[in-house]
């Protein structure tokens, strides 16, 4: 349970919070070379290899390993997916996986693919560190300065337990002393939409230190604001042992007053003034200017997963995010090795290391664990993008799932983000949408279904998203000038339409991963609820 009135602090201290070395504890890693990153990596594995060999995981995928060593292990371990711990990760079974006592973390990716992932205490108190290091990244002014105390009150806009973010929202509170807006306890017990706006109303009532949500959420919510939200929410609270206190009614009357003086909307910033704002989510760089406007404050990058922890941050000023060395070992598969892969299902993938990576490539990441966790040379599915070869190692950034690339006509396979930097230049970004490949007739077509935050003429949305397709990929580009093809298609959803299905799934029982559509490759059932939730859109604005 979450620690509260002078706990926090006396958790702080058993852990020298205190004490100098706080940034240098949590921070310490942006400071190593490459060489020193790798010299941290080999260790740790040489410490996992040593946890893991006796036991179940160890003797499945370990057992023709002769040696510790990096190559040996490399030559001697097999890839491994999900599916290769199935019979191991059942919470419910026989508490086999690994040595010792651990806790569970689940996710879920679609239907059929959920996932229970054991965490060691070793492995949860190390992405709690992690969160910590993001934090106090986030919040700091120059490096070195440490913003982040003890009974700071945090607003994280995540799913409950037993999702890996909600069980963080518990252990921050445990391991640091950071109060939640919501008591966690009462506050997981909320449908999502009902604990996020129940955040922002307690909110009123106090203040506002740390921001922890997807980005997504965060740039709705600002829209919101701007739409006139925040004009009704006294309106919520006259319940008894609701209504407003002095500090919110004080709060709301200087945002309305400004308001009225500078001609503009009220918004966040003009409510709260955080100290730090992390998110995450593919639309993080496309959507960081508007939540600044909104917030105040840039959105702070992380690169996290169930089944790695926080494996990366934003790299202080840089443009993309640094790999954390102490959170788990990484290989990298080359693009040009994945497409073997693909064509070949017996082919092994070679595997690159850190100081390996070449600037501008795609890679696949594999991740083995550490701290007694349990995956090992594990396939991510996640494709990251190198943007600069660092004097501590590479920048890189998030791209996508590989197996969420779309491909045409054999010349691109086209991702998520190609997507986003895509309609970030159409001047109508839209607020939700979704993208798949579809036959039509002889020819194969990328089909957009987009739901505009104004209104807009399709065929005009299509000519800018095409022409600016072709700027973000030149292999795109090239199946207009070299095969005279226009591959894109896009839809126009009314306003309301994912809301409405997100609404649906939520009383069909859907968990809450799964209440939005995907947003590339969703299937036919995801495709037809989708246009069904915009008809009734139409109906309700008729």
């Amino acid at each position: 349970m979450p620690l509260t009135g002078g706990n926090e602090i006396k958790a702080a201290r058993s852990i020298g919070w205190e004490s100098e070395s706080t940034w240098r504890r949590f921070c310490g890693f942006l400071d190593f070379s490459q060489d020193a990153a790798l010299d941290v990596q080999r260790r740790l594995l040489q410490d996992q290899i040593h946890l893991l060999k006796d036991s179940p995981i160890g003797q499945r995928f370990m057992s023709a390993m002769k040696c510790d060593e990096i190559d040996e292990f490399k030559r001697s371990v097999p890839l491994t997916t999900h599916a290769d711990y199935a019979d191991l990760f059942q919470p419910d079974g026989p508490a086999r996986a690994l040595p010792g006592k651990y806790m569970w973390a689940y996710t879920a990716t679609g239907p059929g693919q959920d996932k229970w992932i054991p965490y060691t205490a070793r492995g949860y108190e190390r992405f709690l560190d992690n969160i910590m290091a993001t934090l106090l990244l986030a919040a700091a002014e120059r490096p070195g300065s440490v913003a982040i105390r003890p009974g700071d009150v945090a607003m994280y806009n995540v799913p409950p337990r037993p999702f890996l973010s909600g069980l963080a929202v518990f252990g921050m509170a445990e391991r640091f002393g950071l109060k939640g807006v919501l008591d966690p306890a009462t506050s997981e017990g909320l449908e999502f939409k009902a604990r996020v706006t129940a955040g922002f109303e307690a909110a009123l009532r106090g203040r506002v230190d740390i921001i922890v949500s997807l980005t997504s959420v965060l740039t709705k919510v600002g829209a919101r604001f701007e739409d006139g939200a925040a004009q009704g929410l006294h309106s919520r609270n006259d319940r008894p042992g609701k209504r407003l206190n002095g500090r919110a009614m004080y709060r709301l009357a200087r945002a309305r007053i400004k308001s009225a003086v500078t001609r503009t909307p009220i918004r966040p910033k003009d409510l709260w003034n955080a100290k730090a704002i992390v998110g995450w989510g593919l639309d993080t760089d496309f959507f960081s200017d508007r939540i600044e406007s909104y917030w105040g404050r840039p959105p702070f990058r992380m690169y996290a997963a169930t089944e790695g922890g926080v494996m990366g941050m934003q790299a202080g000023d840089g443009r993309g995010m640094i790999f954390s060395a102490y959170s788990d070992f990484y290989e990298f598969i080359p693009m040009e090795e994945v497409k073997k892969d693909r064509e070949n299902s017996t082919y092994r993938p070679d595997t690159l290391h850190l100081d390996e990576v070449e600037q501008g490539k795609t890679y696949e990441v594999v991740i083995t664990n550490f701290y007694g966790m349990p995956l090992v040379r594990y396939r991510l599915g996640h494709l990251v993008r190198i943007l600069a070869q660092g004097q501590n190692g590479p920048e890189f950034e998030f791209v996508g799932r590989s197996d969420d690339l779309i491909d045409i006509a054999g010349f691109t396979r086209i991702d998520e983000t190609t997507i986003w930097k895509a309609l970030a230049g159409t001047g109508v970004p839209p607020s939700d949408w979704t993208v798949r490949r579809e036959q039509a007739g002889d020819r194969v077509i990328l089909h957009l279904y987009a739901e505009p935050q104004t209104p807009c003429d399709e065929s005009a949305l299509t000519a800018r998203l095409h022409e600016n397709l072709k700027r973000a990929d030149p292999l795109y580009a090239d199946l207009e000038g070299m095969l005279g093809i226009r591959p894109l298609r896009v839809t126009v959803l009314p306003s309301g339409t994912f809301d409405r299905y997100y609404e649906a799934m939520r009383l069909a029982g859907e968990p809450l991963t799964r209440r939005q559509p995907p947003r590339m490759n969703p299937d036919d059932d995801v495709i037809e609820g989708l246009l069904c939730a915009a008809d009734q859109a139409l109906d309700i604005a008729a």
